[in-house]
């Protein structure tokens, strides 16, 4: 299967290049949309998303993401594999979702 392609995105802003909208692989894009996006933003899709944000200061939460994370990635046509959730000592989340389209 041909890779998806789409609008790049840099911090949530579409990338200028030339002068024009500079577009890219999108499977990566639609996995950090589908990790940051709370339930019901989507309007034709109001079950999708993780909703990351809801887990800022709070412990304890990895199994609960790393679920959250492998639902919404295997209804979206992805093989998800062990996702990796992980804190480190300074709270920062790194989320490693070991997901690719079916």
């Amino acid at each position: 299967m041909a890779a998806s392609t789409d609008f790049s995105l840099l911090n949530n802003d579409i990338v200028i290049k030339n002068g024009d909208f500079a577009t890219g692989p999108s499977d990566m894009q639609h996995i950090e949309d589908t990790i940051n996006a709370f339930p019901g933003w989507w309007k034709e899709y109001p079950a999708d998303g993780v909703g990351i944000l809801q887990y800022i200061n709070s412990s304890g939460q990895e199994q609960a993401i790393t679920r959250s994370v492998a639902i919404n990635l295997r209804a979206d046509g992805y093989r998800v594999t062990g996702p990796s959730i992980s804190v480190n000592n300074k709270g920062t989340l790194t989320i490693i979702p070991n997901a690719t389209k079916i």
